[in-house]
């Protein structure tokens, strides 16, 4: 129950600060522009534009929506509550995944239609989405400015941007270790049909690294949040 309303509570605040609005403008100007591109290429555009902008969609504004709780003192207040780091960090990451697959969804049907694999495609999103917003949400309580958290963002994420080179056909083993491969896979598999196999080591690799981001995030919290809320110094 106070999961539930606390992630309604998120959706809530993201329409109210106009993030739904904006995507549906920005959802329509990515389904006009995607009927504007040659037919060859317009399957590489629209996974490029899934995974840049609904898939990571979160990574962004979770930075934004942090730091205003932060500036506020809201989070130096929450956690004397009964509510914990952990719901706080899947609150916010599933309220941010939720828009970035209704969007994804929505551009997807427009210009693609009911497409093979859809389950696939949508499941990759979810959980690249979850990834990239736990990863912005670890990376956000680390700075108390936008400009701080834009600089430092770079630099976390530009390494799981890598497998995106093989778009251009430019390939490594390596790929293979980064969440981004399989977001990818399960992202393409309704413009390029995957093995079982594949899907598997997809979701596998997706889930583990949303693990690892989430163990990551939630000692960050309590670092440098909970700590410094009890009277500690943040390092």
């Amino acid at each position: 129950m106070r999961f539930h309303a606390a992630f309604l509570y998120d959706i809530k605040i993201q329409h109210r600060h106009g993030l739904y609005a904006t995507y549906i403008l920005v959802s329509m100007f990515y389904i006009i522009a995607l009927h504007q591109i040659p037919e060859q290429f317009r399957e590489i555009a629209g996974l490029l534009i899934t995974f840049s902008d609904p898939g990571v969609l979160g990574f962004f504004f979770i930075g934004g929506l942090v730091l205003l709780e932060r500036n506020q003192n809201i989070l130096d207040n929450l956690f004397i509550t009964p509510y914990k780091v952990e719901e706080y960090i899947l609150s916010k990451a599933l309220s941010l995944t939720v828009l970035s697959v209704l969007t994804s969804f929505i551009i997807h049907i427009s210009v693609f239609g009911l497409s093979q694999h859809l389950i696939l495609f949508l499941l990759g999103v979810f959980m690249t989405s979850m990834f990239f917003t736990i990863l912005g949400l670890g990376v956000a309580v680390r700075c108390h400015t936008l400009n701080g958290f834009f600089l430092m963002s770079s630099s976390y994420s530009l390494i799981f941007l890598l497998p995106l080179l093989e778009l251009v056909g430019s390939d490594t083993i390596f790929f293979m270790l980064l969440p981004t491969k399989g977001a990818l896979l399960l992202m393409g598999s309704v413009f390029f049909p995957i093995h079982a196999i594949e899907a598997l080591y997809a979701i596998g690799i997706l889930i583990g690294w949303n693990i690892v981001a989430f163990l990551w995030a939630r000692k960050s919290f309590y670092k440098l949040i909970m700590y410094k809320a009890g009277g500690g110094k943040t390092l």
